[in-house]
């Protein structure tokens, strides 16, 4: 747990194109002591609470992102941010499970930020991708465009601000976020231009939440439960293919596409009609994952594996675009059996700093799969549902694989795969990691280059549209992986994310 805490505020600095202090979050964590998971909610509220009437100065505004060739409109401005709780969150984590000093814990963060991290391909990559966003206001032009223009592969990202902001924070304690200078400055940045106020940072709160649980191939897996929909999401999935057996499928081979093309399918389509208008009714995930809600949708995968037409599942609505898919995750296993996973996001970051601080403000407010009935309209104090999954699965009474994965609407389907891999392939965790991966989104089928084009073939000419991409791309998210086999600890950083693995 002090691993978690210390590489989510070094990601702060380091992947602060994908994630924040100002953003929000998970942890699914497993205490070896307590033998229990729990999961610790720390994602963003609706801000404005005790405000009256629409706000007139209100800085919320559209660009369009190109995500790898896909274009999607974002929206950004101090009226995009959310109450963020991301700092929040990691300060329940250091209370309740970390031994080191806390200023032990920031030093990384506050030594990357203050001396500058050299940008790496898949950094400097992001950073042009975000440049609209990072470069929407002088103080963010300041640190991402110091000499006028974006910083490029091996130039130093340096955020002496942040440095400071960190530095304060390792020696006052993680709550003087939310009090006095930092609290007086957010309210100074996002009140009057946006719709934070004062009662939602006096009154945000980590939520510790009992994670959603079920059983697939005979082991036991946690993952993140209602109002967020992707853990209940990746449990109807596994629910559905535990029907099937992949033993003697290839992977990636005509019959494993056509299948995960059909499971990926149904839970999309099943997700619109029975789910997404329940998130908040307290028993949705039993109901949702019911014997006779899968068996139903089961029976018509069945049929269209027999050769049957698409049914009573036709699609349901449309898709608004990729989703911004700007997260981090993190995944920890150590020897005395704790593990923990943690996903944090700022969307895209809404364009603006907290004054002073080197910080952005996450962009919560202005996604649109984040805001299905439109922007600005849920309650104020709602905490926002999130498709971040953290998840970890148990080979008996110990932790055997922790995993997550950032990609927006993606991130269910890669988790999915990544299981799969593991559990129904037996594959070694670099190449269940990093092999191909696919995704079905709004009645296309979506395929990472390293697929074979005859089984796509086989695919198209079933009457399936296929987007057969010519490069394996940060869209299928980053699925970063670690468990504990036969032969000891191991893991996978997504090589799409530019990810990473550190055992000691």
């Amino acid at each position: 747990f002090d691993a978690v805490v210390a590489a989510t505020f070094a990601s702060f600095v380091t992947e602060s194109a994908l994630t924040s202090a100002a953003g929000g979050g998970f942890m699914l964590a497993y205490p070896a002591r307590d033998k229990s998971a729990r999961l610790y909610d720390f994602f963003t509220d609706v801000p404005g609470r005790g405000r009256t009437g629409a706000n007139e100065e209100m800085n919320f505004y559209g660009l369009h992102v190109n995500f790898g060739g896909m274009f999607q409109e974002l929206h950004i401005g101090e009226g995009a941010a959310a109450m963020p709780g991301n700092v929040a969150g990691m300060a329940t984590v250091f209370e309740n499970h970390c031994t080191l000093p806390l200023k032990e814990l920031l030093a990384p963060a506050i030594e990357y930020a203050r001396d500058g991290i050299e940008l790496s391909s898949c950094q400097a990559n992001f950073n042009g991708i975000l440049a609209p966003v990072l470069t929407a206001s002088e103080e963010a032009r300041a640190i991402y465009a110091p000499a006028g223009r974006e910083l490029t592969e091996g130039e130093r990202l340096v955020n002496r601000p942040m440095a400071e902001t960190f530095d304060y924070l390792a020696r006052e304690g993680l709550h003087k976020f939310y009090e006095g200078d930092i609290a007086r400055r957010m309210l100074e940045g996002f009140g009057t231009r946006g719709l934070l106020t004062a009662k939602d940072i006096s009154e945000y709160r980590v939520i510790e939440r009992t994670p959603l649980k079920l059983n697939y191939r005979g082991r036991t897996v946690f993952t993140n439960p209602p109002p967020s929909s992707g853990g209940t999401l990746i449990a109807f999935a596994l629910r559905l293919i535990e029907g099937f057996d992949l033993s003697g499928m290839a992977h990636n081979g005509y019959e494993h596409l056509r299948l995960l093309e059909h499971v990926m399918k149904a839970t999309s389509v099943a997700r619109r009609k029975e789910f997404d208008s329940r998130i908040y009714d307290e028993n949705i995930a039993s109901e949702f994952l019911s014997d006779a809600m899968v068996a139903r949708y089961r029976a018509i995968i069945d049929a269209w594996e027999a050769g049957g037409t698409e049914g009573e599942l036709a699609p349901v609505g449309t898709s608004k675009g990729p989703g911004s898919g700007n997260t981090t995750q993190i995944s920890v296993l150590d020897c005395d059996g704790n593990a923990a996973t943690v996903t944090t996001s700022t969307g895209i970051g809404c364009g603006y700093m907290i004054p002073g601080t080197g910080i952005m403000m996450n962009s919560m407010c202005g996604e649109d799969d984040l805001n299905p009935h439109g922007f600005h309209v849920t309650p104020a104090g709602v905490r926002m549902s999130s498709m971040m999954s953290p998840t970890i699965v148990m080979g008996g009474t110990e932790p055997e694989v922790a995993l997550g994965s950032g990609g927006s609407k993606r991130i269910r389907d890669a988790i999915f795969q990544v299981i799969l891999n593991i559990m129904d392939f037996n594959l070694p965790v670099e190449e269940a990691v990093n092999l191909s991966r696919t995704h079905y989104d709004d009645g296309v089928f979506q395929v990472e280059t390293g697929v074979a084009g005859e089984a796509l073939d086989r695919i198209e000419a079933s009457g399936v549209e296929v987007n057969r991409w010519s490069t394996k791309h940060m869209y299928f998210g980053g699925v970063h992986t670690v468990l504990l086999g036969p032969g000891g600890m191991d893991g996978a950083g997504d090589n799409r994310r530019g990810g990473a693995v550190h055992c000691g």
